[in-house]
């Protein structure tokens, strides 16, 4: 049977941040995922998820350049957390605070194939890339904090957010 393609579809949600931490575990030369765990390993998930005053589920980070630190790159993984959390974070883990600003959160459409979720998070990378912010008075704005790729799932689609301000 032919394989069903992964719809170009995606949603866009403008979500309000207000200040607070991010909690990063920083990559020396990692790229994108596979490079991330193989560097880095993959613990972070779990780790960052079993969290439970985060805002959302943990990500692999695309740091800006305000935010890369000397000896390292621009992939990191992390999770939020309200400006006030003070607990014990692991060895190895930095803590960074964001301002206050909008999130695009980009969603993907479900897929039927879960081996397809390389092909899932390209889809949903390349009409990102294609989307204009600036038709609704926004534009990117990456000094503010970095881009999460939530990753993929079957039932619920690739899943990104970008900040952004508004112009």
């Amino acid at each position: 049977m032919p394989k069903e393609p992964i719809s170009r579809t995606m949603t866009v949600t403008a979500v309000e941040r207000p200040a607070r931490k991010l909690i990063l575990v920083r990559s020396v030369k990692a790229t994108e995922y596979f490079s991330y765990c193989e560097e880095m390993g993959c613990d972070w998930e779990g780790v960052f998820n079993s969290i439970s005053e985060k805002f959302d589920t943990s990500a692999l980070l695309t740091l800006p350049p305000n935010l890369i630190k000397p000896g390292t790159g621009n992939t990191a993984s992390g999770v939020e957390v309200p400006l006030d959390y003070n607990k014990t974070i692991p060895t190895g883990y930095d803590v960074i605070e964001l301002p206050p600003c909008t999130m695009l959160y980009f969603q993907g459409a479900p897929f039927e194939d879960e081996n397809d979720f390389g092909e899932a998070i390209g889809t949903l990378w390349d009409i990102m890339n294609t989307y204009d912010p600036t038709q609704y008075s926004w534009q990117y704005a990456p000094e503010l904090a970095p881009y999460f790729n939530f990753g993929t799932l079957a039932k619920r689609g690739a899943k990104m957010a970008r900040p952004v301000k508004e112009v």
